[in-house]
């Protein structure tokens, strides 16, 4: 299993995350996982198909960008 960490930022202020994730190699397949923090503090973790698939999700909420950590 391998796991790489990834960010989705606001395309208006990169400074500004709007989630992490974690895109997760699994030997039987790939799943995505995101974790976001709401206004009234409530956390929110989903899981997704693909990074790509994240992105869509949250490009519904706000313009968001990828940025993946090293």
């Amino acid at each position: 299993m391998t796991a790489i960490p990834f960010a989705l930022v606001s395309a208006e202020d990169r400074d500004r995350v709007v989630a992490y994730g974690l895109d997760i190699e699994l030997a039987s397949g790939r799943d995505v996982v995101t974790f976001r923090r709401d206004g009234d503090g409530r956390s929110t973790v989903t899981v997704h198909r693909s990074v790509e698939d994240a992105v869509r999700r949250y490009q519904g909420l706000t313009p968001v960008e990828l940025e993946w950590e090293t």
